[in-house]
């Protein structure tokens, strides 16, 4: 809820934020969160729902956590709770699911300009030697051991360590030290001289492509 509207700022600074559904007008997005698995599969939904009662909204963007299953198999399940809910989005608006490919701090891992090819602590130094993101994907990184419940919970643990050698703390509830604009543009960066963070290419390609509508609308006034 942080990044996001940073990240859009950065790159639609055409759209601006509306703090409450019922102020979205043309050139406004509105932004809530999800919770995570399952409860973002009611709140798609309810957001169906809604949108049809308020047909302005373009685009529906569902952004949800690919874990441990994977970003098709993911964007599979929810796609299949919404037919099987029976709502369907009755107007212009398209229904959109951007699956973080393994989690956002995956995408994070991407800034090469933060890492540290030398890092003074032992942990990172372990977590280098185990698999190094500069050099390789972070979205295919595996956790290093069974200390890590899951591969998001250790990716996580890799941005931290990271910030650390900084002398920067990172968590979801302060996420500063990704929200600048530098951070950005070295993650994007990242897509255009790698193949490298191709979910996050996926919601970079989905902005550009209503980036390049609106200008057609403005053009076409």
């Amino acid at each position: 809820m942080a990044f996001y509207p940073k990240w859009i700022e950065e790159l639609l600074p055409n759209i601006t934020r509306a703090n409450h559904l019922n102020e979205v007008t043309e050139n406004k997005y509105y932004l809530i969160s999800g919770y995570g698995i399952p409860s973002i599969n009611k709140h798609t939904i309810n957001a169906i729902q809604e949108i049809n009662n308020n047909p302005i909204f373009d685009y529906l963007i569902v952004i949800v956590d690919g874990e441990e299953i994977g970003t098709e198999r993911r964007r599979q399940k929810l796609s299949a709770y919404v037919a099987e809910s029976g709502a369907f989005l009755s107007n212009k608006c398209q229904l959109k699911i951007i699956v973080q490919n393994v989690c956002i701090e995956s995408w994070f891992l991407g800034n090469r300009k933060i890492f540290k090819r030398t890092p003074e602590t032992q942990t990172l130094k372990e977590y280098i030697q185990h698999y190094n993101v500069f050099e390789e994907d972070p979205e295919l990184m595996e956790k290093i051991n069974e200390n890590f419940p899951n591969k998001a919970n250790f990716h996580i643990a890799y941005l931290k360590a990271i910030f650390k050698e900084h002398k920067m703390t990172y968590s979801k509830a302060n996420p500063k030290p990704v929200i600048d604009s530098t951070y950005i543009q070295q993650m994007q960066k990242r897509i255009s001289e790698t193949h490298h963070l191709n979910s996050y290419k996926d919601l970079f390609v989905l902005f550009e492509q209503i980036r390049t509508t609106m200008l057609q609308q403005e053009n076409n006034l």
